[in-house]
């Protein structure tokens, strides 16, 4: 009480008018109208998901029944990578499929890496000789000239250097073996030398690969002398380690080319490396030339479309 005898006067609950009840009514509507749409869509998403996983496993239900002549068939159709990284892990019946030799006999059979109607029993490891088929490539940058001496390291320019020229060149032949040719490399009167080295890994040849399947490793060279002057050829070819090792090499030693010869024109020279040994991880190519009047000017040997391929 108070002094005046009167109660002390204590909080009593505000009235809510009929307006404030009739907002805050509305307010609690709004905020629940807002909470329906994310239920309603996890709800849908939940649907959907289940009828994915319906759908995959019918899917999967009816491959599973399909013979297994039709279900190569449906498998060759697929990319390889997606083979090999995800069909064979799919069930051990696909894995099986995968890694056997009918399914990459068909694909190499549709893609025209091997004529129809090749008999399964002629290759060991179809898988692979897919891969290799579809990587089967000069591995040389450069091979004619056609970006000047770009792409080639080790470069030697003995007497005036290398220089590219036009076929035939002065008392030259047209190189008849491929028409997209058009130039070549001419050394001159002093060693002129020139090389590549080739990375395989980087190429796409794997290790298990190269350790255990060995493939064929084959390097070409094309050289030509002058009508008017004699000159020297020479092509060294190395399988280096990956610590550059030699581990096999090549070489032609010195191939005297005389003037005016009975077999002119363009020579193919070509040497295949098989049962190498593991280890192997780069090709080194190198070859040079000069003549052998020691004449200023380029009468030294001509070479072009020099290769290194990965055979299946």
């Amino acid at each position: 009480m108070d002094g005046d005898g009167e109660p002390e006067s204590v909080g009593q609950p505000e009235e809510v008018s009929p307006e404030g009840q009739q907002e805050e009514a509305g307010a609690q509507e709004a905020s629940a109208g807002e909470e329906r749409p994310e239920e309603e869509e996890e709800e849908e998403e939940e649907e959907e998901e289940a009828a994915a996983a319906a759908a995959a496993a019918e899917a999967a239900a009816y491959l599973a029944e399909l013979p297994e002549p039709l279900l190569l068939r449906v498998l060759a159709e697929l990319p390889a990578a997606q083979l090999v990284q995800a069909c064979r892990l799919v069930c051990l019946r696909w894995k099986e499929l995968v890694d056997g030799a009918p399914l990459w006999l068909l694909k190499c059979q549709q893609e025209g890496l091997v004529p129809e109607g090749g008999a399964e029993d002629e290759r060991d490891h179809w898988q692979q000789f897919y891969f290799l088929s579809k990587r089967r490539r000069n591995l040389l940058r450069n091979p004619c000239g056609e970006e000047d001496l770009e792409g080639w390291c080790d470069v030697e320019h003995g007497g005036d250097g290398w220089r590219v020229e036009d076929l035939p060149g002065d008392c030259g032949v047209e190189f008849i073996h491929d028409e997209s040719v058009k130039k070549y490399f001419a050394s001159s009167f002093e060693w002129c030398r020139k090389a590549q080295v080739v990375d395989l890994q980087a190429e796409g040849y794997w290790e298990e690969l190269l350790d255990t399947t060995q493939p064929a490793i084959v390097a070409k060279d094309w050289y030509s002398g002058r009508g008017d002057a004699g000159c020297l050829y020479e092509l060294t070819v190395k399988l280096l380690s990956e610590h550059e090792d030699v581990l096999a090499e090549f070489s032609s030693g010195q191939v005297a080319v005389p003037p005016d010869s009975d077999d002119g024109g363009w020579r193919q020279i070509s040497h295949t490396f098989t049962d190498y040994g593991p280890g192997v991880r780069f090709v080194r190519f190198e070859h040079g030339g000069q003549d052998s009047v020691y004449w200023k000017g380029w009468f030294g040997a001509r070479v072009t479309n020099s290769s290194v391929w990965v055979e299946p």
